[in-house]
């Protein structure tokens, strides 16, 4: 058992490093539970690898998203809760919500079919479509889940979270994992494409935290000059792969909304509408294949 004054010698060396005071506690009272059995040693050296910089997701080796656990790795992007907005939105399209709440409300519901054909684009650790695929099925409702990226790393990641949540068995029949960055699919096969894509600006990139910027993958953040590199080309490759009525759902930057709601308007969709995250920031943009 790790000792009260050994908790708090670790959250004041974590506040010396730099790291809020309340947020050293909480990662600290993390590190706690994972290291507890492994005695002060490992504890401690999980402490020296925070307080350099290392984000607690990737020393314990996993991150609490929407209704589930996931592994997470160096390389891969850390889950946030942010992005469960995007899990919600997803599913209130696909009638998986009863009582959406806040902007989710505002998504209009596709008409019900008996197996929905879904997309997750730069899946990462794939916690976007594993979390939307899970609820799906808890709903009563078929769906058949393609999670796509082009890092290696992210992938071997995702198809551990694939049978840390399901199982092999539901893995082998209800998900198609690809080595992509956008899904080539022709003649209008898929009822939703999501996808949480870099989105940071060069000039934002240098004002991330420290333990972002130096630590999580720069292929999963950064988006060139104007942070839009991707939505241009996902919009106009989601016309092709998605069904009539289908939906192109993403994340994107809170200051961003105006012009991804443009970018899917230039390319024809309808219904276009961007989300607030439960922080009130624009976080979400939908739209509809005609």
């Amino acid at each position: 058992m790790i000792s009260g004054n050994l908790r708090e010698q670790s959250i004041k060396r974590l506040v010396e490093a730099g790291i809020d005071k309340d947020d050293a506690r909480f990662d600290i009272d993390l590190l706690l539970e994972h290291f507890d059995s492994e005695g002060d040693e490992a504890f401690l050296d999980a402490v020296k690898e925070r307080a350099e910089g290392k984000p607690s997701a990737y020393i314990i080796g996993h991150k609490c998203f929407y209704m589930d656990d996931f592994n997470v790795v160096p390389g891969v992007l850390i889950p946030r809760s942010d992005t469960e907005i995007l899990v919600e939105s997803a599913l209130k399209f696909m009638g998986a919500v009863t009582f959406p709440m806040g902007d989710v409300a505002l998504i209009p519901e596709h008409e019900r079919t008996s197996s929905y054909e879904v997309a997750d684009l730069c899946t990462g650790t794939g916690c976007i479509g594993i979390s939307v695929a899970k609820c799906m099925h808890d709903a009563g409702i078929d769906i058949n889940m393609t999670i796509a990226d082009i890092s290696d790393v992210a992938l071997e990641c995702a198809k551990s979270n694939l049978n840390r949540v399901y199982g092999h068995n539901v893995v082998a029949k209800k998900f198609n994992v690809l080595a992509d960055d956008y899904i080539n699919i022709s003649g209008n096969k898929l009822d939703a494409i999501i996808s949480n894509p870099p989105y940071i600006t060069d000039s934002e990139m240098e004002e991330l935290p420290f333990d972002v910027k130096n630590f999580e993958p720069d292929l999963a953040l950064r988006a060139k000059q104007d942070g839009l590199e991707f939505y241009y080309e996902l919009a106009k490759r989601s016309k092709v792969a998605l069904k009539e009525g289908g939906a192109l759902i993403v994340e994107h930057g809170y200051l961003q909304g105006r012009a991804v709601r443009e970018i899917f308007e230039t390319n024809g969709f309808t219904d276009v509408v961007t989300i607030k995250d439960y922080g009130g920031n624009d976080r979400v943009t939908f739209g509809r294949v005609k």
